[in-house]
């Protein structure tokens, strides 16, 4: 817990460091909380030089250090010439600081009740692991090193074979997490949560800088807003999809397209020439951390700045201010492209392969990872595409689909009706949503004409046309036939939606008439954010909170499986050498993740690649000698070897270790039993059962010094058509019979001396049950071992 605060307390403080001087630029007349823009902006800068130092033979950690003590020796000299350095911290700077502590242990609260299982990874599994595992590379090795070790080959490293390619895609956040793990003195898996929780935080410095300067909304309303965006359900899906380039590049779009607009008020950068310079440091700052963080964004935030532009040369107020907008903005762009020169194929370059690659190659991972925008628990999209949906199902999906897409949309996926209510609750509940949808689009129009039209050249106004420009895109894109891009691209443009749902409260100067929608908006978020912590505890066994229709994808990929890093990270401290022998690809990451970041030689028979579907294995020199084996399988390791067990069931283990009596092997199937002809189990009122083939197998470990003594069988009296059954241990016959209709009981005392018992069970003849594709043979209620 104090680590994750640590981490969270360092990211904010050095990226603070490194983008104040830009906030002291600011003239302070004129900008309120400029302090806020410094935490988004510096760590956009940091993105950049961490990127290009590296790349130079630079450590990430060496560059954080050094840009953040350059940062406060620059805003130390600037605070001295104009003489701010007398200035004390106001009263109204205490409150502020609750503030970000609040939503700051809201963000990481999630983390701590959760447990490790939880943070290692939400629910894009493929991207926090890459993240992760380059972040490792990027620690431990440098960039001459990298190339060597990355080039891809039977003996390379996969972890450096990635972490090579990635360089040359958005490795820059990845690098900026090892640095500080680095100066937190903590090992990058274990900072990993904490460290997306600080790019969470960045929002809530943007948005209110944002609304304050930019809405101009006061100081407080400012606060609550911008927390409900920071903590609410936007931030909380980038979060859980894993994305830590969008995290983190999400409040430096925010900021971009607030400075486009705030370019062209008159006198606001102060006068010329100093306020080109002012303009075009900061845009250029804003500009070189998108290039390096997440440029795709651009797609959005580009036709909403273009809007912006054109807007404010529309009016001849705005126009006055042309001169030194265009200058700046220009002067700004140029800069941020010379600066990705260094790195030109990670950052221009990489934009026109991305953009040209989602083009040709349209993924469809909105199946699971947007499927709340088609409905709460049905997805109304399919049935209507299907052809089979009777008429009933399709009225309900063509009322419901609306209103619930729309919901879901606004970040309120919560208050959507579920499966379980009764229908008619469910229609009138869909009403209402149908009717406050109505007041919310009709006062936030009326908000933003309000604004239009009273003050059509302020920065209120470009800011709102500019963010509803942006919020069309995403549904141009799908007009287009590209529904994950539309989905991510909603996701870019949440807050420039949100920016809009808050204009009431600007507009009406909070008249209930007019807000109340808005609140109801705002507060929702909050309560999400708030709860959280709690929804995570829920999510363990249900799904995850603000992304909830990939829970059963998320559920799979941890079941049966121990994600302890912590416990599995001081096993693995004694260890000269690991040999990974772990099957399930993301737990096979996630093993070798701790053993390159704590320094520990490893091997594994099968390494899965980033987005592999077959893996190779890797076996350095010397693996044979390695003293541990981690695996979720085997009960027992090779000589010479100790045994690091990565399956939550234990079981098998206790049973062979004498800690158990009895081990359940027909149903449960506990790790380290190997079996043949068994089907899935199923779940019944009178308690569960797996159906068998006509003939199953199971090779179950036996200990000689604490063996096992009895086999029980009870099978559930099923109609199968065979009338003979068969159990045969290490091919001797110990029945043959009809089935048995009650539980039998076998002694294995004259087995006692073995180390496997291969339990043989056959029935003579199959079982088929109409609309079951199944060679069914019998259903086992019980098998067992005992002592």
């Amino acid at each position: 817990m104090m680590h994750d605060i640590l981490v969270v307390g360092l990211f904010v403080s050095m990226c603070g460091a490194i983008g104040l001087p830009f906030s002291l630029l600011l003239p302070s007349q004129r900008f309120a909380v400029r302090w806020a823009l410094a935490p988004p902006l510096g760590f956009g800068l940091l993105a950049a030089a961490t990127a290009i130092l590296y790349l130079s033979g630079v450590a990430p950690w060496v560059t954080l250090l050094a840009m953040a003590a350059a940062g406060l020796v620059v805003a130390a000299a600037m605070m001295v010439r104009v003489g701010q350095w007398r200035r004390r911290i106001s009263a109204g700077a205490w409150p502020a600081m609750a503030v970000v502590a609040v939503v700051a242990i809201l963000c990481l609260a999630p983390g701590w009740t959760g447990g490790p299982r939880f943070r290692v990874f939400q629910a894009n599994v493929y991207d926090q692991l890459l993240y992760v595992g380059a972040s490792i590379s990027y620690r431990t090795l440098d960039y001459a090193t990298l190339v060597v070790q990355g080039v891809e080959g039977a003996q390379s490293d996969p972890l450096a074979v990635a972490a090579l390619w990635f360089i040359d895609w958005r490795s820059a956040v990845s690098m900026m997490q090892a640095a500080f793990a680095v100066v937190s003195r903590g090992h990058v898996v274990d900072c990993t949560y904490p460290y997306m929780v600080a790019m969470q935080l960045n929002m809530l410095f943007a948005a209110l800088f944002v609304f304050v300067n930019a809405l101009a909304m006061r100081r407080w309303p400012a606060w609550i807003c911008a927390s409900a965006l920071t903590v609410g359900f936007f931030e909380q899906y980038v979060f859980d999809i894993n994305a830590w380039s969008q995290l983190a590049a999400q409040p430096i779009f925010l900021l971009l397209l607030a400075f486009v607009a705030l370019a062209f008020d008159k006198d606001r950068f102060g006068p010329v020439p100093g306020s080109i310079v002012r303009l075009g440091a900061v845009f250029a700052a804003l500009m070189t951390g998108v290039f390096f963080l997440y440029p795709e964004s651009l797609t959005v935030y580009g036709l909403a700045a273009m809007v912006i532009v054109v807007m404010a040369i529309g009016h001849r107020a705005s126009r006055q201010a042309l001169p030194v907008a265009a200058t700046g903005l220009a002067a700004g762009i140029g800069a941020s492209l010379l600066a990705c020169i260094p790195h030109w194929s990670g950052t221009a370059a990489y934009v026109v392969r991305q953009l040209s690659h989602a083009a040709a190659y349209p993924p469809d991972w909105w199946k699971y990872f947007q499927l709340y925008l088609f409905g709460g628990e049905a997805n109304f999209l399919e049935i209507i595409a299907g052809p089979d949906s009777r008429l009933g199902e399709l009225a309900n999906a063509y009322f419901s689909l609306p209103v619930e897409a729309a919901v879901a949309g606004l970040g309120l996926y919560a208050v959507l009706p579920s499966a379980g209510w009764p229908v008619a609750i469910a229609f009138v509940w869909k009403l209402l949503l149908y009717g406050f949808l109505f007041v919310l689009v009709r006062s936030v129009a009326g908000a933003v004409w309000t604004i239009w039209r009273s003050e059509p050249d302020g920065s209120a106004a470009r800011l709102l046309a500019g963010s509803l420009a942006g919020c069309l895109v995403p549904i141009a894109i799908l007009a287009a036939g590209h529904a994950w891009a539309a989905g991510k691209g909603l996701a870019m443009a949440a807050p420039m939606l949100f920016t809009l749902i808050v204009a009431p409260l600007v507009a009406a100067q909070w008249r209930s008439s007019a807000v109340v929608a808005s609140i109801i908006v705002v507060v929702a978020h909050l309560i999400l954010g708030a709860l959280r912590p709690l929804l995570v505890l829920q999510a363990l066994g249900a799904g995850i909170p603000g992304l909830p229709t990939s829970a059963a994808q998320v559920n799979a990929q941890k079941a049966s499986l121990d994600w302890d890093y912590n416990r599995l990270s001081a096993e693995f401290g004694s260890c000269n050498g690991i040999v990974i022998d772990v099957a399930h690809p993301m737990m096979n990451h996630v093993l070798r993740s701790l053993a390159a970041d704590h320094g520990i030689a490893w091997a594994s028979p099968n390494v899965f690649m980033w987005s592999g579907k077959t893996g190779r294995a890797y076996l350095p020199t010397g693996w044979d000698k390695f003293d541990c084996l981690a695996s979720a399988d085997r009960l027992t390791a090779n000589p010479g070897q100790r045994l690091v067990s990565v399956a939550t069931d234990r079981s098998s283990r206790e049973f062979l270790e004498g800690r158990r009596d009895v081990l359940e092997i027909g149903v449960e199937v506990p790790p380290g039993i190997a079996t043949r002809g068994l089907f899935g189990k199923e779940s019944t009122p009178g308690g569960a059962l797996r159906w068998a083939s006509p003939a199953a197998y199971f090779d179950v470990p036996n200990k000689p010094s604490a063996p096992a003594r009895t086999l029980r069988l009870a099978l559930w009296p099923m109609p199968i058509s065979g009338s003979e059954f068969l159990v045969k241990i290490n091919g001797r016959e110990i029945y043959r019979g009809s089935v048995p209709a009650g539980p039998l009981s076998f002694p294995l005392d004259e087995l006692a001396g073995e180390e496997t018992l291969t339990v043989e069970l056959a029935t003579n003849s199959v079982t088929r049950f109409p609309g079951d594709p199944r060679d069914l043979g019998f259903a086992i209620r019980e098998l067992s071992v005992r002592r």
